[in-house]
This record gives structure tokens, C-alpha cells and sequence, in this order.
């Protein structure tokens, strides 16, 4: 075969990288799992509220107890106080009244909300302490310390706000003694303790979520696959042997294994990760604009370049991913090819032609291979740099917020790990954007094979009748290139059983193989179809069993035409031996048996010496239990034909039919089975 042929076995892909018809097609297999499906799904909330929680008890813990981020504004006239209050109540303010001092205590971040002007009036009357205040327990331990220090340094200040709390800026705490300072901020060490506990417990509890939303999705998703498999090969073994005449075995194979797990990728991880990290990145940004939309928009400076790296990424590795996949395929049938027809490229010494033929589609797969990984090499260090680029930004627009006293330490922490999470699922873009396609193609693929017709089996007509066998065969024409308005013409409208055909249709009748056939056998008459080579003698036996669907006149069996009986009933009733004979791997027994339940060890016994099977397996190791190779390669073809009569008899079918059966039986062995 080659290369321009191959083309013919590649295959084809979709237009579209989503299809949502596609996936509602194969959402109903997941529809009986909905309880798992709607499971995973609060599991993947939870994963994602740690996620966005995680960075905010880092602000917490740094900016409350680590490096206070706190302003303080006194006032000693409570008219002015409340003034104060009531012009800012809508920012986040903690207030205080003790004796007759009152108290604002506000955080950096909260600072672009108040009036430039009016914190400039007030830090000029000395009512406005810019520094970063500890809060403190207000109780005799913390004032003696507090007066003992300033006692040794008049410089030295603090406020009592009520008799709960009192506010100490950072600066005079680390002028303090340590065992001094280690006393004073004991609560905050407990509470970072807290903090400490909270984050593993969270991180213990992701863990926990992850393992059990993956197992969850992932049972879900075999299951389904495992349906949608069942449902496959139950599709393809109705499906009749016309099909099988224009589908190569190596494309069906194909159909039921890869694309039905590329669709199982899909399901456990391609979608569930997708939905994550869509839920993610809607988190994430929400979460920056409540928390500081300038440092948020600032931040996002780099997004349209992202943007613009994506959409070229998608539309450039489409295109790739299409050729490396078509290669694949034509590497796979070269592959399945020459390991079949090994023994002709040795007899005919092809072997050299043919590795040069394989190293030139090797080399077709190689090269495309090799530009997807270019493209990849380019994208993930970009998105890498523009990562960093962005974190880059974060710091040098936060950094001058903190000089400014406008931001907190806390906050320009929680920024930089929300970053670092937003890019996450912006680097797994490829491996996601590769499951989809492989997926989307799969499932065109897996879909369109479910959507062919079967052959209809009639089993509402299914009676487990035992023929006689009486056959009849009534003017029948019968052509394999089937024309969908062929059967249009039938023979209800001909004359003395022969079917009339309009002049303008008969130019562009297809080619028939039997031709207004006629012929009847009475039960237990035995008769012999005579013929050259692709005269028809195998049609006609194709046609007794259904095998291939005639186009006009009628069969009939005992009487009834074969239409009125179901598939299962008359092929239960019939018996081949063909000359090509198929065996499964297995054993000799299980060969003879074919999962016939009513025969004994006994009977396949009596029926191999009938058929003089018995002949060579009592001369096996194992006997009737020796080992069938893939299509009993370890036995001889007259030995597998006496193998293939042993197995019709155990049927006992009311008709027997050979089909050159003993071609390939030396005369003696022949003699004896007639």
C-alpha cells in the first residue's frame, strides 16, 4: 500500500473543536450516574472555595499579627467623631470610645477610601498617626510593661481604646526588651497558631476533597464508558456483513478501545479539570476586585496579550494536531498491514521495501510530531513569562502602595499567590485544549457508528421453531452495490414472478450477482451448486441465513418466507462450513461447544469421532483442552475445517450446508465424513 493510499485509512476529524450536540450525546451516558456526576460537583466547589480561602488567611495572619497594616485617627470632641463615622460608614472602620478619647482604627487598604484632603487636615492637627498599630489585651501585665517602657523612654506611646484593647505602634514594640515584646504579643502568637492549625486542616481537607472528587468522577466515567462500550459492540454485532465489506477490521477495533477512551480522558479529567479551572479563574478574579480593584486592574494589564497567545495557540495547534493524528493513523495501518501479510513480504524478500516504505510514513509522523512540539516549546514559556511579568507588575505597583501607607503587606501577598493560581490553569490550556479535540473526534466517530442501522433481527418474532428444512428460492436477483432506491423496485408490480424495470433506470442499475434465481430442495435431499469462480455459489448460501439482504423475489423456508422469521430462529436452524474457517482463541473444546450449555464432555467427545476430530486431539497434551492460538494459527486448515464440522453438528441444524468444506481434507479424511 502506499502512501497516497494510506490517506484513504486516516481518519478524518471534525470542523469543530466543541460540538455541543456531540457532548449531549454523551452526557446521556452519564445521565444514569447523576447522583455521582451532581456529587463530584459539590466536591469541586469545596476545592475551589480552600483554593480562593487559602491566600486570604495569609493576608490575615500578616497583616492582624505578623505586620500590622493599622491606622489610627483620635478625637477628643465626639461630635467630630461622629461626624467622622457617619461620613465613612460605608468603609470597614473599627471604632472606640474610653473616657473621653475616641478612637478610628482603619488598615492601609482601606486608606483610598477617606478624603485626601481631610487626612491631611487631620494628620496636621496630630489627630491622623500614620504606623503600624498592634492591638493588645488591656489588662495589668500589658500596662505595667507598657509604663515601665515608657518610664525609660518618654518618647514611648500607646492608646487605650476601651478596657478591652489598647493600640501600641510597631515601632515602639521593638524598642521594647524581648521576654518584654514576647509577652505583649503572646495573643497574636496563639492566634497564629490558630491560623497555622486552620491552613493545614484546609490543606488536609483539599486533599481529602481532591481524592474523593477524582475516584467520584472517575467511577462515573467508566461506568459510563463501560455502557457506552457495551453499547458499541452490541451495535457492531448486528451489524451486517455489508458493513463489515467496507470498514476495516483495525478501523472498528479502533472505534470500541482509543476513541472510546479518548472520551473517557474527557470525562475524568478533560471536563472536570476544564470546569475547575474555569471556576477557578472566575473565583480568582472576583475575589481581586473585591479585595483591591486597582491593584486588580493593574494586574490584568497582561491579560490581552494572554488572550491574543491563546487564540493563535488553539488555531495553530488545530491544524497540527489534525496532520499528527492523520499521520498516527497511516503509521498504524502500514503497521497492521505488514505484520499480517508477514509471510508474503518474506517469501517475495519485501522486507527491505517495505521498512523504507515505513521509515518514509515514520518519518511523516516524526516531523509533524516535532512542529506540535515547537508550537509547545513557544507557548507554556510564554505563558511562564507572562506569569511573571504580571507578579512583576503586582510587586512594583503594590510596593509603591505600601510605601505610600495605601496598601498592606498581607494584601500584596494574597495578590502574588492569587496570581501565581490564575496562571495555573492558563499553562494546562494545551493539555486540555489536545483531551478535547481527541475527544470531540473520538466521539464524531464512536457516534456516527451508533448511528448506523443495524440489521433488523426480528426478535419480536423470535419462537425457537425447529425447521424441517424444505428451502425455495423464488426468482431472486441479489447485487452487493446497493442503491438506496433499489428496493423500490420489487417484484410487486412484475409480471409471472419477473420483475420490470423502466427503461431510464436500467442504465444505471447496479451489477447483480444472481440473477432471477429460482430452485427448491425438499428436507433430507441433498444437492450440489456447480459453478466457475464468482458464478454466485457462496451468495446463495449467504442469502439461506440473511447474511446479506436480497433486492427482489422472495426465499422461502418450510413454506414461510424468511422474513417472517427472526434472525435468531433461522440461523439457529442453519449449519455452514465454510473454507475459510475462523477459530477463537480458546480451546479445541470451547470451539466445538460455543457456549452450547447442553452438551456434555461426553457429546463433544461422540461428535469429535464422528468427524474424526478425535483422530488428532487424543494425540495433544492437553486434548480437548489444548490452546487455540488467534484464528487457530497452530493448527492445520484441514485440521480447523474437521474442527468447524464437529462444532455445526453440535447444533443439529435442519439445514447443513458445505461451502467447500473439504477442500483442504485429504481424500481419506474426506471419504470418512461423507
Amino acid at each position: 500500500m502506499n502512501e497516497e493510499q494510506f490517506e484513504l485509512t486516516a481518519d478524518t476529524l471534525q470542523t469543530k473543536i466543541y460540538d455541543g450536540k456531540l457532548i449531549s450525546k454523551l452526557l446521556r451516558y452519564l445521565k444514569p450516574y447523576k447522583f455521582y456526576i451532581a456529587l463530584s460537583f459539590s466536591l469541586l466547589l469545596l476545592l475551589t472555595g480552600v483554593e480562593l480561602v487559602l491566600p486570604l488567611i495569609i493576608r490575615q495572619a500578616v497583616d492582624n499579627h505578623i505586620v500590622p497594616s493599622r491606622n489610627l485617627v483620635t478625637f477628643e470632641n465626639r461630635e467630630e467623631y461622629e461626624n467622622f463615622l457617619e461620613k465613612y460608614q460605608d468603609v470597614k472602620l473599627r471604632a472606640y470610645s474610653h473616657m473621653d478619647k475616641h478612637f478610628v482604627v482603619f488598615t492601609s487598604d482601606h486608606r483610598m477610601f477617606f478624603d485626601p484632603v481631610e487626612l491631611q487636615d487631620l494628620e496636621e492637627r496630630g489627630r491622623f498617626i500614620q504606623g503600624n498599630y498592634f492591638l493588645i489585651r488591656n489588662n495589668e501585665e500589658n500596662r505595667a510593661i507598657l509604663e515601665r517602657a515608657m518610664e525609660r523612654d518618654a518618647a514611648k506611646e500607646f492608646f487605650i481604646l476601651s478596657d478591652e484593647e489598647i493600640a501600641v505602634s510597631q515601632a515602639n514594640i521593638e524598642k521594647l526588651e524581648r521576654d518584654e515584646i514576647s509577652i505583649l504579643r503572646g495573643e497574636s502568637r496563639r492566634i497564629l497558631y490558630i491560623y497555622g492549625l486552620v491552613y493545614l486542616l484546609l490543606i488536609i481537607a483539599r486533599l481529602i476533597f481532591h481524592f474523593y472528587q477524582v475516584y467520584i468522577t472517575n467511577y462515573a466515567a467508566q461506568r459510563a464508558m463501560y455502557d457506552l462500550r457495551e453499547d458499541s459492540f452490541s451495535h457492531l454485532e448486528k451489524m451486517p456483513l455489508s458493513f463489515f465489506d467496507k470498514n476495516p477490521v483495525g478501523r472498528l477495533v479502533t472505534r470500541v478501545t482509543t476513541d472510546i477512551r479518548a472520551l473517557d480522558e474527557l470525562l475524568s479529567q478533560g471536563l472536570v479539570t476544564m470546569l475547575q479551572d474555569f471556576m477557578l479563574l472566575i473565583g480568582i478574579t472576583i475575589v481581586m476586585l473585591v479585595l483591591n480593584w486597582r491593584l486588580a486592574l493593574v494586574s490584568f494589564t497582561i491579560l490581552p496579550f494572554v488572550i491574543i497567545l491563546v487564540n493563535y495557540f488553539k488555531k495553530r495547534t488545530r491544524i497540527l494536531f489534525r496532520d499528527v493524528r492523520k499521520r498516527i493513523a497511516m503509521l498504524n495501518a502500514a503497521l497492521a498491514e505488514d505484520i499480517s501479510g508477514v509471510k508474503v513480504i518474506q517469501l517475495f524478500n519485501q522486507f527491505a521495501h517495505k521498512c523504507l516504505q515505513f521509515s518514509r510514513i515514520n518519518q511523516s509522523y516524526y516531523d509533524a510530531s516535532v512542529k506540535q512540539l515547537k508550537i509547545f516549546a513557544i507557548f507554556r514559556p510564554l505563558i511562564s513569562i507572562s506569569r511573571l511579568v504580571a507578579i512583576a507588575i503586582i510587586i512594583w505597583y503594590g510596593g509603591g502602595q505600601i510605601i505610600r501607607n495605601t496598601l498592606s503587606l498581607g494584601m500584596l501577598m494574597a495578590f502574588i499567590n492569587y496570581m501565581e493560581r490564575f496562571f495555573q490553569p492558563v499553562n494546562q490550556l494545551s493539555e486540555q485544549f489536545n483531551i478535547l479535540q481527541a475527544a470531540m473526534s473520538g466521539a464524531e466517530r464512536v457516534f456516527d457508528l451508533l448511528a448506523k442501522k443495524p440489521q433488523d433481527y426480528r426478535e419480536d418474532l423470535t419462537t425457537g421453531v425447529k425447521l424441517d428444512g424444505e428451502i425455495e428460492f423464488k426468482n431472486v436477483w441479489l447485487t452487493y452495490n446497493v442503491r438506496d432506491d433499489l428496493t423500490l423496485v420489487s417484484n410487486a408490480g412484475a409480471a409471472n414472478g419477473h420483475p420490470t424495470t423502466p427503461e431510464s433506470e436500467k442504465s444505471q442499475e447496479p451489477e447483480f450477482v444472481l440473477k432471477d434465481i429460482s430452485f427448491k430442495v425438499a428436507p433430507g435431499e441433498k444437492i450440489a451448486l456447480v459453478g466457475h469462480t464468482g458464478s454466485g455459489k457462496t451468495s446463495i448460501i449467504n442469502l439461506i441465513g440473511e447474511m446479506y439482504p436480497f433486492q427482489r423475489g422472495d426465499i422461502h423456508i418450510d413454506g414461510k418466507s424468511v422474513r417472517e422469521y427472526s434472525i435468531e430462529d433461522l440461523r439457529r436452524n442453519i449449519g455452514i462450513v465454510q473454507q475459510d474457517v475462523f477459530l477463537f482463541s480458546g480451546t479445541i473444546r470451547d470451539n466445538i461447544v460455543l457456549n452450547n450449555k447442553n452438551l456434555s464432555d461426553e457429546d463433544v467427545v461422540r461428535l469429535a469421532k464422528y468427524v474424526n476430530v478425535d483422530r488428532f486431539v487424543s494425540k495433544l497434551p492437553h486434548g480437548y483442552n489444548e490452546p487455540v492460538m488467534e484464528r487457530g494459527a497452530t493448527f492445520s486448515v484441514g485440521q480447523r475445517q474437521l474442527i468447524a464440522f464437529a462444532r455445526v453438528l453440535a447444533y443439529d441444524p435442519a439445514i447443513f450446508i458445505l461451502d467447500e468444506a473439504t477442500s483442504n481434507i485429504d481424500t481419506e479424511t474426506e471419504l470418512l465424513i461423507q
